[in-house]
């Protein structure tokens, strides 16, 4: 039981999936406070998703990190390890990893896989870094909507690893996928010919999910973030902005990971 609100009927059973990886060093792909990939921010995560989602169930796909918290001690949380690491996307795209599917994409399937196996009604994948805020949260994500399947529009001002924007495409760090959604989210996954290193994978699953349902709350990595938006999700959050969230939820930040400036 969380201190958050109950999940509406209308969503059914709930299942959650995300990844895990935590770097002893800042990968070059990196966007954002070194913390957000910490072994304490996890805890603040699993909040979010408790108090927000109250799912049925949380699956963790750790990528063979050197970091881990300790999932059996969170509530709900199973956790999957991978035999090893098998990248960011970029890794793949630049030949140093040749393989089909990134560790993203692999976290993606696998939770999919897992709520399909659970007789989920629901599953909502939140990126590790993603922090979501809101009561009735799914609710506010997709309105009236009568899509299968939701995720991010594209963002608006986002910050890249090179410092550049990033470019205009659906964003991935929440998805939601309702009903037959979940099956055609894991088909759709399997069958595209493309692997991570020679698409991007928010190309294909625009392409491979159309329609695609767009969420109907803000950010993901947009920015400027509003705090007082009463639902919204957020990732890649600086050292300010990680202050800003916290003080909206009334945590204090040292409690939750000291004062370690951003990287």
């Amino acid at each position: 039981m969380t201190d958050g609100p109950r999940k509406a009927d209308r969503f059914g059973k709930i299942v959650v999936g995300s990844g895990w990886w935590s770097p002893t060093l800042r990968s070059p792909w990196s966007v954002g406070d070194d913390v957000i990939r910490s072994v304490d921010f996890f805890a603040l995560w699993h909040r979010q998703v408790m108090r927000y989602l109250d799912p049925a169930a949380i699956l963790v796909t750790d990528s063979a990190s050197p970091n881990r918290p300790n999932f059996a001690a969170f509530a709900r949380v199973q956790a999957v390890a991978l035999d090893r690491n098998y990248g960011h996307a970029n890794d793949l795209r630049v030949g140093g990893n040749p393989t089909k599917y990134s560790g993203f994409t692999r976290s993606v399937l696998l939770g999919a896989l897992y709520a399909l196996c659970c007789d989920a009604d629901t599953y909502v994948y939140v990126e590790q870094d993603c922090l979501i805020y809101g009561r009735d949260f799914l609710s506010a994500a997709i309105g009236g909507g009568e899509s299968d399947f939701y995720c991010g529009g594209p963002p608006e001002n986002a910050r890249t690893f090179h410092g550049g924007e990033a470019a205009k495409m659906h964003q991935r760090s929440l998805q939601i996928a309702r009903g037959p959604g979940i099956a055609r989210l894991i088909q759709t996954i399997i069958d595209a010919p493309e692997g991570d290193g020679e698409l991007s994978g928010e190309v294909k699953m625009a392409r491979d999910m159309a329609p695609v349902g767009v969420l109907g709350i803000p950010f993901g990595r947009s920015r400027p973030l509003d705090f007082t938006a009463p639902h919204f999700y957020a990732q890649q959050m600086t050292h300010e902005e990680l202050h800003a969230f916290l003080e909206l939820e009334g945590l204090p930040f040292d409690a939750w990971f000291g004062a370690a400036p951003e990287s």
